[in-house]
């Protein structure tokens, strides 16, 4: 199930907060990726998506952004999907 626009604020102010490197991109175009993965997930849920979890970022996340942040935003995503809460304040 997609998440709400609330939690998926939520994840963008996570992912704002733990994200321990340099990212050269604006706040809007994380905003945007947290949407990208929300939807990739929600596809492939029920089928294998069209396309790769890399493939469905937006570009400019996508080209700028590390490996290891592009895992943040999922694990963010999926464990908001999978029901948990995320700690007070992010």
């Amino acid at each position: 199930m997609a998440l709400t626009t609330p939690q998926r604020d939520q994840v963008h102010r996570a992912f704002m907060r733990l994200n321990g490197e340099p990212c050269a991109v604006v706040k809007s175009v994380i905003r945007t990726a947290v949407d990208d993965v929300d939807d990739w997930a929600d596809a492939a849920a029920t089928t294998v998506p069209p396309t790769s979890y890399n493939a469905a970022l937006n570009v400019t996340f996508r080209t700028n952004a590390t490996a290891n942040q592009k895992s943040l935003m999922l694990a963010l995503v999926c464990w908001l999907r999978a029901g948990r809460p995320l700690a007070e304040g992010l």
